[in-house]
């Protein structure tokens, strides 16, 4: 049997390029957030957003301090519910630039793949799909994957992503249920209240639940050129991401290499027609070297190929002085009947339909 090649280790630190937020949440639930730093051995005059790093178990016990704290002050507020609220992106312009200039929630979800590498390599998002429900599920590949340790981090996220996918829906309520790992607590009645749906407490999963349609639904602040040159700029940032102090090769070499082939379909989108061969050739690697490492991650260069496709796709048609025959052949298609076949299968809709959808 084929030996079977262990996993790189994730960094123990991770980017602390959120520490503004927190701040931000502490002051809103009373809580003093500079003794909890320094009960945790946090230097507060090095927390630089751009250049801190922390330690995955202490950001740990620094969350469940804020929870505490604000609950033994009597805060009419919960703390991870804060913490959600008052995120922004002040040091991640491009990848708010990307989110906010998408054509489609779909598209906006690409950047769920670059902000764990670039806020905490070990949260992971999955999107999937089942029957009229998407499910939006949210996980943490870490040794002590306990429920009872990452529910303050669940709840935050949750609450992250709902408040800007409601921001792109103008308004519009984006979840219709909510799963969470974790038995209901004290502060059980505040999340409740904040998100108003359903919510299962004590479930296999962490997930948002909400209809499939609302994927697609065009959004009014899609701005083509914009999106494109920030999502170009984010998958470099995130090809870049050297953790300080973090031991070397500690990212996975593969998906590094995925994000690379992204940026080199973005940037010569004439190699998407043209096969491993010539990608392997750009990346001045080996064919059956760049095979390897893509399948060490449960990568391929189809599957990247395929969204960079639908990614570009999604752009091009909105430029009307674009034929789909121009479209299709810029893409790397044989024709366009094949080009039609991709698309459909990737949107549940041809070209065509997509295009009078955004009229």
């Amino acid at each position: 049997m084929p030996e079977t090649r262990p996993e790189p280790p994730l960094p123990q630190r991770i980017p602390f390029v959120t520490v503004t937020n927190w701040v931000r949440a502490a002051r809103l639930c009373d809580v003093d957030i500079e003794d909890i730093f320094r009960r945790e051995g946090l230097d507060t005059r090095d927390l630089h957003p751009e250049t801190s790093t922390v330690d995955r178990v202490t950001i740990q016990h620094v969350m469940h301090h804020c929870v505490e704290e604000t609950r033994r002050h009597g805060s009419p507020h919960h703390f991870p519910l804060a913490l959600g609220e008052t995120f922004a992106f002040e040091y991640l312009s491009d990848v708010e630039t990307f989110i906010t200039t998408s054509a489609t929630l779909r598209d906006a979800t690409r950047a769920l793949e670059w902000i764990p590498q670039l806020v905490n390599p070990y949260m992971r998002f999955k999107l999937s799909e089942h029957g009229h429900e998407a499910r939006l599920a949210l996980s943490f590949e870490v040794p002590d994957n306990d429920p009872a340790i990452g529910w303050p981090f669940a709840e935050g996220i949750f609450t992250t992503v709902v408040k800007f996918c409601k921001m792109l829906l103008g308004g519009q309520p984006l979840i219709g249920r909510i799963t969470l790992r974790h038995a209901p607590h004290q502060d059980a009645d505040k999340v409740n209240a904040h998100f108003q749906v359903p919510i299962t407490w004590g479930a296999e999963i962490d997930a948002l639940w909400f209809e499939r349609s609302l994927l697609d639904q065009p959004l009014r602040g899609a701005f083509p050129s914009l999106h494109e040159q920030a999502g170009q700029r984010v998958v470099r940032q995130v090809a870049q991401r050297v953790l300080p102090g973090a031991a070397e090769g500690a990212a996975p070499p593969g998906q590094q290499l995925a994000q690379q082939i992204e940026q080199a379909f973005a940037d010569k989108p004439r190699l998407l027609g043209l096969g491993a061969l010539a990608l392997a050739e750009e990346l001045g690697l080996h064919p059956r070297t760049l095979q390897r490492r893509l399948k060490d991650v449960g990568e391929s260069h189809s599957a990247i190929q395929a969204r960079v496709r639908h990614r570009l796709a999604q752009v091009w048609l909105r430029q009307p002085e674009l034929s789909i025959e121009d479209i299709s052949e810029r893409l790397g298609f044989t024709d366009r009947r094949s080009f039609t076949l991709a698309f459909t299968r990737w949107s549940g809709q041809t070209p065509s339909q997509f295009r009078r959808s955004l009229r």
